[in-house]
């Protein structure tokens, strides 16, 4: 296999390819993934058809087998077999009895009930009468443990607490009111965490730990689960040697790449990690590498040979050869500005549907391999493991794509910005439990000399600070500032992964801005930083931050509006305190209509059932959401009330990043 030709890359690349936004390469990332699954009926493996494999709950000779099964995603419901629990259990350690009225079968020395029999957790009752006649005219009673079972026809139980017994242990007293014996108390009845027929995990489900227990209690004994996409990994380089061979003044350098993303993709769990070894500019040789890549691959991530010198051939390879379709060439980033992506139609096994392989071809700095993988090349592998849902719009498949979890935090010291693209600076983050609600909880510092090239800046690296491109009026990311970092390590099927349509820094790093305003009437219980505090609380969100907190009177609070502390925040809180009359706060809500442009009648409906939820009386409070607009921008106004306020703003903090987005793009 020969190939010839100019590296038609180095002479024209900068004019064909413009540098592309971070969240526009991920939105084409993720769209051509979505694509390409939709073509296949939702789901992706090799040899473009669906592949199911079978995993089994045993243990091995002592060994547990359950890590295979951790991050796999579920391709069938788990349907339970026999309900459980099993049998009427006892959630305490006590005495079975009827629930019936025993208070005049009470003995003259007021003894309730005859011991009749023992029954501890782990007993086999079956086939055995469980009730026994009592010698005297008292009801009978059984002694229970927690976990064992009740048999009929006793229907509750009461716990020893309640209970006194005699020196023979055959005759009880219990101390608490018939009344407090119902049917069913202390009984964990049979089927009442799961029933027969039911669906313990829905199909589409990232197995976690607690999830092994489930499957168990539903007798399942193996699970059939989606085939994990195969990921080649291919350094590229004539100064690469094998990574076991040291560092020395010959020009060439051990090549830490390919084990660095062989071991991250591992970590993940995503995919199967393939090592395709190392290339180094030979056309040949690489094009026949790159060959069985693309047949038997379904991503492969290059790293090297992707920028401008003259021996920068990838892309050359890929695009002349195999036809490739590059979606962009340069991204506006620091660091991985030259990372490239592509998608390679290989020809089927039935030579009716194409195969796509996904070509992911990053900088040969090794810190712009890992960082690009983290921004670019997970999603792509959480959408293609997780399916899609072929029958939603395109748009909506992208907003519910995961990708890297975030948080927000306060620089601990300066940091100058580039002046020429955004950056993802490397950093150590500590907690910090004591800041205030419009302060970062997250604390940043940064790991040192961020060159591309050096790997030790990811040695105390806990997540990657997004920081804006410098200007002139803005060149210093200064010290108790808050950016958002986008988090690395962590588990998607866990609580490690946030939907795009949440994203920070799918927002090009957007903080939402929020002013609470605290409005009383007199003297109030709480200050207006508590009341700051626990809309911060309730928010619970990484997007927002409270850059400005105050407190009115009633007949001011309109004038609140053209404050200048205001001026720049993208939402508004009026939190209306609990002393103010019902009449006054009607009042409140029809002049705040008046200064509205826009209402947003859905955002204020939800509002008001998560308050009634916390507390009844909320219902009766005229909630208000609305967009106000001020020299060409808008703003979301929202009128709560104290009573309620986290039932408020826990039901709709989600949906606030969404509605400003929708309406300022309106």
């Amino acid at each position: 296999m020969t190939m010839t030709g100019p590296d038609t890359r180095a002479e024209t690349a900068e004019n064909i390819y413009p540098m592309v936004p971070v969240p526009d390469a991920l939105t084409t990332v993720l769209r051509e993934t979505a694509k390409h699954l939709i073509d296949l009926g939702g789901e992706a493996s090799s040899n473009s058809s669906t592949r199911i494999t079978a995993l089994h709950l045993h243990s091995t000779g002592g060994t547990p087998q359950y890590q295979p099964l951790l991050g796999r995603i579920l391709a069938n419901d788990i349907i339970v077999k026999d309900p459980y629990p099993p049998f009427d259990a006892s959630i305490m350690d006590g005495y079975a009895v009827k629930c019936e009225n025993w208070e005049a079968a009470a003995s003259p020395n007021g003894w309730t009930h005859e011991i009749v029999g023992r029954i501890f957790a782990g007993d086999d009752v079956t086939g055995k009468d469980n009730h026994v006649r009592p010698l005297s005219s008292l009801p009978s009673a059984v002694y229970v443990t927690t976990g064992a079972v009740v048999p009929a026809p006793y229907n509750a139980v009461v716990p020893m607490e309640e209970c006194l017994v005699d020196a023979n242990n055959t005759r009880l007293r219990i101390t608490s009111p018939p009344s407090n014996t119902t049917n069913g108390k202390w009984i964990r009845k049979v089927g009442c965490d799961m029933a027969s027929g039911s669906v313990a995990l829905s199909r589409g489900t990232v197995i976690q730990p607690s999830h092994i227990g489930i499957l168990i209690q539903a007798g399942a004994d193996s699970i059939q689960v989606r085939d994990l996409p195969r990921v080649g990994v291919l350094s590229t380089g004539n100064e690469i040697k094998p990574s076991h061979q040291n560092a020395d003044m010959s020009g060439r350098i051990p090549d830490a790449n390919r084990p660095v993303l062989l071991s991250t993709l591992a970590q993940w769990g995503n995919c199967h990690p393939i090592d395709l070894g190392i290339e180094t500019d030979d056309m040949n040789h690489l094009a026949a590498t790159l060959k069985g890549a693309v047949e038997s691959c379904d991503v492969i991530i290059t790293t090297g040979g992707i920028s401008m010198g003259e021996k920068d051939i990838i892309e050359n390879v890929l695009v002349n050869l195999f036809g490739a379709n590059v979606h962009f060439g340069r991204i506006h980033m620091k660091p991985g500005k030259p990372t490239t992506f592509m998608t390679i139609g290989v020809e089927g096994q039935n030579h009716l549907q194409k195969k796509i392989c996904l070509a992911f071809c990053l900088p040969g700095n090794p810190v712009s391999g890992i960082v690009c993988s983290h921004l670019f090349v997970r999603p792509c592998l959480e959408m293609i493991v997780r399916g899609v849902d072929e029958t939603q719009p395109l748009d909506d498949i992208l907003k519910d794509a995961v990708v890297q979890e975030e948080v927000f935090a306060t620089l601990l010291h300066d940091c100058k910005l580039d002046l020429e693209r955004p950056e993802y600076r490397r950093v150590s983050l500590a907690y910090d439990s004591n800041t205030s609600a419009n302060e970062g909880k997250f604390l940043a510092v940064s790991t040192g000399v961020q060159r591309s090239s050096r790997l030790m800046s990811m040695r105390e690296a806990d997540g990657l600070m997004l920081l804006p491109k410098g200007e002139s009026s803005k060149m210093i990311a200064k010290k108790g500032e808050v950016y958002p970092v986008m988090l690395l390590g962590g588990h998607f099927g866990g609580s490690g992964g946030i939907q795009v349509r949440y994203s920070v820094h799918m927002s090009g790093g957007k903080l939402l801005k929020l002013g609470v305003v605290q409005v009383v009437s007199g003297p109030e219980k709480e200050s207006k930083d508590a009341i700051a505090n626990r809309v911060s609380r309730a928010l619970k969100r990484n997007e927002f931050r409270i850059t400005a907190v105050l407190t009115t009177n009633v007949d001011n609070m309109l004038s609140t509006l053209d404050s200048t502390a205001l001026k720049e925040v993208d939402v508004i809180v009026f939190v209306v305190g609990s002393a103010i009359p019902f009449g006054k706060s009607l009042n409140l809500a029809s002049n705040l209509r008046m200064k509205i442009d826009i209402e947003a009648d859905a955002v204020s409906l939800q509002a008001r059932k998560g308050a009634s939820v916390q507390d009844p009386t909320a219902a009766l409070f005229e909630f208000v959401a609305g967009f106000r607009s001020c020299d060409e921008s808008q703003f979301l106004i929202l009128l709560l009330t104290e009573n309620g306020l986290e039932g408020s703003l826990s039901r709709i903090g989600r949906l606030l990043p969404h509605a400003i987005s929708v309406r300022r793009t309106a």
